[in-house]
């Protein structure tokens, strides 16, 4: 069960979320992101940066001697820096409102968790945040089948989680409540249409 559960947690890992989320949509739903300059931008920022952290922790000495502690902190660093550039970048361009809403929800999560994580004696699960975030945009954006096939994908990134003594189910129902607050508070921001 052990090596279910970590590959579980292997195939969901944020950036990999984010990109299917994006590929997902382009493909299916091209309208939300609106053209191929905008999809590659935001699959560049919301995915490919912030996985940039594990080759770069092996190599920044400050990353590197910390661990797998080390890892996280830098994937927080360079999370936090692409969904502020993906955002930027969004209203810079004039991005359709769903896509300058999906990326602000992201950004928005990040603050949630760095909140909960500095401001409170709890801590919220990253992990958590990047599979329910993207199956609830999914949700909106698909309705009923991509929901119940999402809470499938949660319900396992939950109990793999769980399982490996990776977060309590406190941290993870926190982290998991981190980007339904975000979607709700940048709804009236950018008034995305489902």
């Amino acid at each position: 069960m052990k090596s279910v559960a970590k590959v579980i947690r292997g195939i969901t890992v944020p950036p990999a979320v984010v990109a299917v989320l994006l590929i997902l949509l382009w493909c299916l739903r091209s309208d939300v992101i609106g053209n191929a300059a905008d999809f590659w931008l935001s699959l560049l920022f919301l995915a490919v940066v912030p996985v940039l952290a594990y080759p770069l922790q092996r190599i920044l000495p400050a990353f590197r001697e910390q661990g797998q502690r080390g890892a996280r902190k830098l994937a927080f660093v360079l999370s936090f820096c692409g969904y502020t550039a993906a955002v930027v970048i969004s209203l810079v361009r004039g991005a359709v409102p769903n896509l300058a809403y999906i990326d602000a929800v992201y950004l928005c999560s990040v603050l949630i968790l760095t909140a909960i994580n500095i401001l409170t004696p709890w801590h919220a699960s990253g992990h958590a945040c990047s599979i329910v975030g993207p199956v609830a945009l999914l949700g909106c954006f698909f309705g009923l089948p991509a929901i119940l096939g999402g809470a499938l994908v949660v319900a396992l990134s939950f109990w793999s989680s769980v399982y490996l003594k990776r977060h309590t189910v406190r941290e993870y129902l926190l982290g998991a409540l981190s980007p339904l607050l975000a979607g709700v508070l940048m709804y009236p921001v950018f008034w995305p249409v489902f």
